[in-house]
């Protein structure tokens, strides 16, 4: 029998689903564990604490959008800490250098990724061009868990939601439903199929 294929996966938890309470955790500790052959990485969004970045902004809309978005990046480190404080087991990633030697490091393990690992301004020249997303509102943590999975080459993304998602649903439909960013989907069409990974919704819902 052959060995089972190596794989890197990437897996988007949503602030609506970390915020969500006691009731989710464990739906979500399943989807991010791994399995033998597997590298899950995970990436939190940042839920309740960038909407209030988005209702600042909306009071006052003379504030610099590209100021704002580094600003949420930077927020997203607060929801980063807060998974690594519930789920223990799974492997921190704060910076780039360790990035790199997660995605063939052992198999089996679950690594918590912080956005400042790939995606900061200093950061910028290392990713390729086509990864760099809009510095505004139409970038969230879906068009971030996208150039994550090319830098840790993954074979598939999975962005977790509190709603079930028709799997049929194409990623431009997905966007346009505003079920995910629209810089996720720009980044999709413009990547050769033959070079990007799966991308697939996963639906968590409370246990009752």
């Amino acid at each position: 029998m052959n060995a089972a294929i190596e794989e890197n996966i990437v897996v988007k938890i949503g602030g609506a689903s970390l915020f969500g309470g006691p009731l989710l955790i464990e739906q979500i500790r399943a989807a991010t564990a791994a399995s033998a052959n597997q590298r899950m990485f995970v990436l939190f969004g940042g839920g309740e604490t960038i909407e209030s970045m988005r209702s600042l902004h909306a009071s006052f809309p003379q504030l610099d959008v590209e100021a704002m978005h580094w600003r949420c990046v930077r927020l997203l480190d607060a929801t980063w800490e807060v998974g690594c404080e519930l789920f223990p087991e799974a492997v921190p990633v704060v910076t780039w250098d360790a990035l790199q030697r997660a995605k063939k490091g052992p198999l089996g393990k679950s690594f918590l990724v912080s956005v400042a690992a790939f995606y900061s301004p200093e950061l910028l020249h290392r990713v390729e061009r086509n990864l760099h997303p809009a510095h505004d509102w139409n970038t969230t943590t879906d068009a971030l868990s996208w150039v994550l999975a090319h830098l840790v080459e993954a074979a598939e993304l999975r962005i977790t939601k509190r709603r079930p998602v028709d799997p049929a649903m194409s990623i431009r439909n997905a966007a346009l439903c505003g079920m995910i960013d629209s810089e996720l989907a720009r980044m999709v069409a413009i990547r050769d199929p033959r070079e990007r990974p799966e991308v697939r919704f996963l639906h968590l819902k409370e246990n009752v």
